[in-house]
């Protein structure tokens, strides 16, 4: 049948003309059906039933194309595929919708990376009760610390993304760690973002034995005395260390670090005057207020009314430095998106309510609900400016 030619057909009736196609192979059928505009074709009696606008618009002519049967099959083949495809992303998508609707059906795994009592875990918690709430589901936090967070990460990323695990974690481990170290997981490739609920500012305090009361003061006592002062953090990449090394970029300064294992250990050495400043949170507010140290400053946009009369970095003189801890809400990349709209809508009424407004204060937080590509785009311009710091003080994680 190589190089044969199709015709089309010269009448028709109501129903549509009919070509006795016995004599072609099936695969030539088909193509002659495609050719001369069949609605359909008819086996094993081999008939074409002829598109009657298609016959009237070919007039009868030859059609002038040429065919061979192996193109036809394997276009006849292309067709069934993409078909089949077709049919199995349908029945994926009506599978994640029906699993949506029913969603969720048993409790929920929330993991936090780190070990319970800090900041984290005492927001995280209050979070679960209300979602609990929400969602009439049950919501259970699995506290898995270590590695600085990067245990609990895997295993949230190792989980399904059925929406049954979500993680709650902040920039320190999410955007900081992997500029610092090589990490078995990638945020952005493996992490879906549902929500940010608050940011935590640092703050910058001093024993109340340094004579420096102001940023400038602390700035012309540590170019007097290069090397001598010392900053204190909870540890290597946390944000409260990075903000003080972006501090020292800013104010061209040499100050050195001495990183704790914790913000406790940290606030203690600095109460004790075994070394000059405190790089922490704000809920730093207690100890500040009650004289025990001297706040300098605080890098949010505004002043924090738990800590009135500490001004902000930029009103200090340094433009736009602004940056802080944000504290989110993630799931497994796959997750539908059904389940992630009913999550992101539960940790939106959260956010909202009374109680998880005053725990954030209470421990110098900011409430800020921010939800999907807001979120997405925010983290990763702030990748982008912890990379930079990163980069010029030449900071790493053995």
């Amino acid at each position: 049948m190589k190089g044969s030619w199709c015709w089309s057909v010269r009448t028709a009736t109501s129903r549509g003309a009919a070509i006795d196609c016995r004599t072609m192979s099936r695969a030539l059928s088909i193509r002659c059906a495609a050719i001369c505009g069949t609605s359909r074709f008819e086996h094993p009696k081999r008939r074409l039933l002829v598109d009657r606008s298609k016959i009237k618009r070919r007039g009868g002519q030859p059609c002038g194309r040429k065919f061979n049967r192996g193109d036809t099959m394997l276009k006849s083949f292309n067709r069934r595929m993409v078909l089949t495809l077709l049919a199995a992303a349908c029945g994926a998508g009506m599978g994640g919708i029906a699993r949506a609707q029913g969603y969720p059906d048993r409790p929920i795994r929330m993991i936090i990376p780190f070990p319970p009592g800090g900041g984290l875990d005492t927001i995280g918690r209050v979070v679960a009760a209300e979602l609990s709430k929400q969602l009439n589901v049950s919501v259970v936090v699995d506290n898995r610390g270590g590695a600085s967070g990067a245990i609990g990460v895997e295993a949230a990323v190792r989980a399904p993304s059925d929406g049954y695990t979500i993680l709650f974690s902040s920039s320190d481990t999410l955007t900081i760690l992997p500029l610092l170290r090589k990490l078995p997981f990638d945020t952005a490739k493996d992490l879906r973002p549902l929500a940010k609920v608050a940011d935590l500012y640092i703050v910058f305090a001093t024993n109340p034995a340094v004579p420096a009361k102001s940023v400038q003061e602390l700035v012309t006592l540590a170019k007097s005395e290069p090397g001598k002062l010392r900053f204190a953090s909870p540890g290597i990449g946390s944000v409260s260390h990075m903000t003080f090394e972006g501090f020292k970029l800013r104010t061209h300064t040499n100050i050195q670090h001495v990183p704790y294992n914790g913000g406790g250990p940290a606030q203690v050495a600095v109460m004790g005057n075994q070394v000059e400043i405190l790089s922490g949170g704000a809920n730093l507010y207690k100890v500040i207020n009650a004289g025990k140290l001297r706040g300098i400053s605080i890098s949010s946009a505004t002043r924090n009314p738990l800590l009135p009369d500490v001004p902000t970095l930029v009103e200090s003189g340094l433009k736009d430095y602004v940056f802080g801890s944000w504290f989110g809400f993630f799931v497994g990349i796959h997750t539908p998106d059904p389940i992630v709209a009913k999550l992101q809508e539960a940790l939106r009424k959260t956010t909202q309510t009374q109680e998880f407004k005053e725990m954030v204060e209470s421990g110098g937080g900011v409430p800020g609900y921010s939800a999907g590509k807001e979120f997405s785009d925010y983290m990763a311009k702030e990748s982008e400016r912890w990379k930079e710091i990163v980069d010029q003080a030449n900071i790493r994680m053995d």
